[in-house]
């Protein structure tokens, strides 16, 4: 008999980048959505912190859901399509998104699971979810 292993982030690691994330969207004074997922894209913990629509919640779901999915970060996706000449509809999944500020998370390079940020650039999004993963102590 074999049986898979499989690590996936907790609730403990969730808390941890959803608190650096805050940490870093106070500083800015950017009030900004937080979210965490597992390696299958399913939800473990989520912030929208006072000020952020929640639109953009829904965006950070979306992105986390999307990088733990599909096993990449979402910028790394729209240019995967780009290349290929698809759209998000060739997916097949109504959550799959390209915008940026979802990155997966890995742990010996599994995915174990992924972080989704919205509410600030392009640039600022990506750089605080690098922090939230940090935070968790695994690499983006």
């Amino acid at each position: 008999m074999t049986l898979i292993t499989r690590h996936m982030l907790g609730l403990e690691e969730a808390q941890r980048a959803i608190d650096a994330a805050v940490a870093e969207a106070t500083k800015d004074k950017q009030p900004m959505s937080i979210a965490v997922a597992d390696s299958y894209g399913e939800l473990i913990a989520c912030f929208r912190m006072d000020g952020s629509p929640p639109r953009v919640m829904r965006h950070s779901i979306r992105k986390a859901f999307t990088a733990g999915f599909m096993h990449r970060g979402t910028l790394d996706l729209k240019k995967q399509n780009k290349e290929r000449d698809m759209s998000l509809d060739d997916w097949g999944d109504m959550r799959v998104t390209s915008l940026q500020g979802g990155l997966p998370v890995r742990y010996k390079g599994e995915i174990v699971g992924a972080v989704g940020v919205g509410g600030n650039s392009i640039e600022r999004d990506t750089e605080i979810c690098e922090i939230a993963i940090k935070a968790i102590g695994l690499e983006g």
